[in-house]
């Protein structure tokens, strides 16, 4: 555990003191966007008066005594509701979160900036979304729903690790207009290895990232349909969407002969635009609207199908993609997005927003 983390008795104390020159806080917070309305109704069914929610951030992670100290307080963007009180607060640091409030001027790149400095997650939290409403989560594949990037760690064994790894690596910062192109030239530096590789991989090499497993399940309980739509391959695919049970799935295809990959690629390349295309077909094919989908990744690559989704998550992303995401993880694994449905949030998470916003719609 990090040596700057505190007991949650000592960490309320210090919130406390943090909050108690904020006792107004909440009644001037404005709402979060045009695109976040509260539906006037809290996660207990308590009707309230506004048809906004004040601007409500959760924080998650390992959350130390140096952030509390420089980021919450009278000067600060961030501030402690005061109505929570002493137990609450430290019911829910013991969860490894805290809920705050910010000021007009804290925006989201503020939040990112401090969410990799700290390695904390701090997003807005939208305290009347549900399961209910969405449909369908797309997930990219390599670094969000597995620990590697998979072409990287074929070239590796192959030879040609470290050149095709900053081939990847540009192309996820979205540093490559042609990702097309760079695929197909990191896809040749692969000629004449055998297809056995792929099988290697699958074997040896692939591990679920942290939370992915509890996120996708709890998903599927909800009634949701699971796809995973990737720039990387058969048959590696196949392997991972059966390991989280996905409905369906799309990736590119390795051209071969003779057992050994002949360094092209097979069909149409699953890029950006195809990643967004297959989310809404999928979407289509059940019925459902783009509103109603959820997509998660991590690299340049995965921004459309983002965009085009209702809400939009990332892990562990690089920053152009953390910086244009719904919601952000770093600190965290996948399942804490679950804090950010109703169905799936943490008692106290769920008593700590009714207090927030009757306060608030009470003002």
């Amino acid at each position: 555990m990090n040596s700057m983390r505190v007991s949650s008795s000592a960490q309320a104390s210090s919130i406390a003191q943090a909050s108690s020159i904020a006792q107004s806080a909440v009644d001037s917070q404005t709402s979060l966007s045009s695109e976040s309305p509260f539906d006037s109704q809290t996660s207990s069914g308590s009707k309230v008066s506004t048809d906004v929610q004040p601007s409500i951030w959760l924080v998650q992670g390992d959350i130390d005594k140096a952030w509390i100290n420089n980021h919450l307080g009278q000067n600060a963007s961030l501030q402690v509701p005061q109505q929570l009180g002493d137990e609450l607060q430290a019911e829910l640091l013991d969860l490894s979160m805290m809920l705050v409030v910010a000021s007009k001027d804290f925006s989201k790149d503020m939040a990112r900036q401090q969410s990799l400095h700290h390695g904390i997650d701090i997003n807005p939290v939208l305290a009347s979304r549900c399961w209910r409403d969405f449909g369908l989560i797309a997930f990219d594949m390599a670094s969000t729903l597995i620990t590697i990037e998979c072409i990287d760690e074929m070239a590796a064994a192959a030879g040609c690790g470290a050149e095709v790894a900053a081939i990847t690596e540009a192309a996820m910062r979205g540093e490559i207009s042609d990702y097309d192109e760079s695929l197909r030239q990191r896809v040749l530096l692969l000629k004449g290895q055998s297809q056995h590789l792929l099988d290697r991989l699958i074997t040896e090499k692939l591990v679920l990232n942290p939370g992915v497993e509890r996120f996708a399940r709890h998903a599927r309980t909800q009634g949701l349909k699971l796809i995973v739509l990737s720039g990387g391959f058969y048959p590696i695919i196949d392997a991972v969407a059966n390991m989280i049970q996905a409905d369906a799935y799309r990736a590119n295809q390795l051209g071969h002969d003779q057992g050994r990959l002949d360094g092209r690629l097979v069909g149409p390349i699953v890029n950006a635009q195809a990643k967004a295309s297959y989310l809404m077909d999928f979407a289509r094919q059940w019925g459902l609207n783009p509103k109603q989908t959820i997509a998660i990744g991590d690299g340049a690559n995965d921004l459309a199908m983002m965009a085009m989704a209702g809400l939009s998550a990332s892990w562990r992303a690089k920053p152009l993609v953390a910086r244009q995401a719904d919601l952000a993880f770093v600190g965290q694994g996948l399942d804490a997005m679950l804090e950010h449905f109703q169905e799936s949030r943490s008692p106290a998470l769920s008593r700590a927003l009714d207090l927030v916003l009757k306060t608030h719609a009470s003002a």
